[in-house]
């Protein structure tokens, strides 16, 4: 698909050169930007997507060139214009103030970037996949990083987000499985789907107070990333936000947050203990799926689903105390959680879904505060020869005539 997109642009690039000036100087090939201002851009100068003839180890681009008597300021690195070339180091001058889509796309043996102060914009995927880039140096001046911009830079270590730049967009850093630091500034408002997927030895991020959305899959296998605290302006955790970051052993949720989303901390196997915000209402399915060391959860009073397997296969948890108000218990909610001795279940629920409970071995102790109760099968429950349910006063004639209810081995009315 990446190349289909690739050679989709370089058509279009190629047509919109067939109708500007385009000219060589000292080896490379310019486009003219506007004769009015005289400025150009280092262009694309090849054929074939993998085939580019700019294979020096080092390029030096020139402030100014001259074509036909006439001086160009050279403005703009033009649209994957160095994609696939053989250089180890390139020389960008201060004239310079955009780099285009793709321009240094898998440029593999590039080392080094430094970026001239007066850069506005870096365009999408400009160094993606410069698999072999240490460090980059991105100036103040920088208001704009487009999407996938760095990814894949696997050698990368660190990296100082400029102030002036409001939002990291889509996969920015995504698999740069060397970094270990990320400085974010004051001022950032968005970090994009993916920004840091992958980053498997980020072990810390600050995330600015200023942030107020941070999208899907954002921090996704950062598998060295130990804490993180999640700014008050943010009120949703994304989808799988922090899946697999298996070294993560704390996470500050502000009160605040109202949703937590698919997934969201699935597989974070050093998490202990969470305390989710008093404004949740929304638990999404998977939330905290195979959080293998998870012990205890707070459950806030507000809380009103426990979505599908929400904490399915968290094998060290030991209690699930659910508060009034509670409606739905989903389909698999707890299944697998082996360790589970007791669990609560308000009357306020309405619904709690198949298998709720399954495959829950050490669960003996089941409190149902509901006068009537709801219809259940045979696998929400699955330890019902061994466990002792607890229901209300005179209601447990109810119970030993309700479908599977009355399978548990033991039912206790509780005192009035």
């Amino acid at each position: 698909m990446r190349k289909l997109l690739f050679l989709l642009t370089l058509c279009y690039v190629t047509l919109i050169q067939a109708e500007t000036r385009v000219f060589t100087f000292e080896g490379l090939r310019y486009a003219v930007v506007s004769e009015d201002s005289s400025t150009c851009e280092v262009t694309f100068n090849g054929k074939e997507y993998f085939n580019n003839p700019y294979v020096q180890d080092s390029i030096c681009i020139p402030e100014s060139v001259v074509d036909d008597g006439k001086v160009y300021k050279v403005v703009r690195i033009g649209d994957y214009a160095f994609n696939d070339a053989l250089m180890t180091r390139v020389v960008i001058p201060g004239s310079v103030r955009e780099i285009g889509m793709g321009a240094f796309c898998s440029c593999l043996g590039l080392e080094k970037v430094s970026l001239p102060d007066g850069m506005l914009r870096i365009g999408d995927n400009a160094f993606y996949g410069c698999k072999n880039v240490r460090s980059v140096l991105i100036p103040s001046s920088v208001k704009e990083i487009g999407v996938s911009a760095f990814q894949g830079c696997m050698a990368l270590e660190s990296i100082e987000v400029p102030s002036g730049v409001k939002e990291l967009q889509d996969g920015l850093f995504a698999d740069c499985a060397k970094l270990k630091s990320a400085a974010l500034p004051e001022g950032l408002t968005s970090i994009r789907s993916g920004a840091f997927s992958g980053c498997v030895q980020l072990g810390s991020i600050r995330i600015p107070n200023s942030v107020t959305v941070i999208e899907d899959d954002a921090f996704y296998y950062c598998e060295s990333l130990r804490n993180i605290t999640i700014p008050s302006g943010v009120t949703v955790i994304s989808n799988e936000l922090l899946y697999g970051c298996r070294s993560l052993m704390e996470v500050s949720l502000h009160e605040n947050i109202d949703s937590i989303g698919e997934k969201a901390f699935g597989y974070c196997n050093s998490l202990t203990q969470v305390k989710l915000p008093a404004m949740l209402r929304h638990l999404g399915s998977y939330a905290f799926a195979y959080c293998n060391n998870l012990v205890t959860v707070s459950l806030p009073d507000g809380i009103r689903v426990i979505d599908d397997g929400a904490f399915g296969n968290c094998t060290s948890l030991l209690t699930a105390n659910h508060p009034d108000g509670l409606v739905r218990i989903g389909n698999l909610a707890y299944s697998g959680c082996s360790s589970l001795k007791s669990t609560r279940i308000p009357a306020s629920v309405e619904t709690m879904g198949t298998a709720a409970f399954d495959k829950c071995p050490a669960l003996v102790n089941v409190v149902s505060m509901t006068e009537n109760p709801k219809a259940i099968t045979r696998h929400t429950f699955s330890n019902y020869a061994k466990a002792t349910l607890h229901v209300p006063f005179n209601c447990k004639k109810k119970y030993l005539l309700g479908k599977y209810w009355k399978d548990f081995a033991r039912i206790v009315e509780d005192a009035r």
